[in-house]
């Protein structure tokens, strides 16, 4: 089992839920109005100096061929990225424990 982390511009989350759906993943939270900061982009911290804000989506995956089928498509999303706020991070780590009863 592993946990998934990716970031986006929140003008690119739908397409990176459609890209989460195709890969038939279907255990994920989607946090909105996150406020970042990275290497490749201005910040975006939902105020007047700087505008926008990004959505994070925790995954949890069984499968490693779904993991490595997201992260797959997901590079393939970023290389016809417009530019570079339109980026999405992806993380991924084992998890020992897993339980929703």
């Amino acid at each position: 089992m592993h946990i998934i982390y990716c970031t986006c511009n929140i003008s690119v989350q739908e397409q990176l839920l459609e890209i989460i759906e195709a890969c038939n993943i279907r255990e994920y939270q989607v946090t909105d109005q996150v406020k970042a900061k990275n290497k490749k982009a201005d910040p975006r911290f939902n105020d007047p100096v700087w505008p926008g804000y990004n959505s994070s989506i925790f995954m949890q995956v069984k499968e490693i061929e779904k993991l490595e089928l997201l992260a797959q498509k997901i590079k393939e999303f970023n290389a016809d990225a417009f530019n570079a706020a339109e980026l999405v991070t992806f993380c991924a780590w084992p998890m020992s424990h897993y339980f929703f009863q």
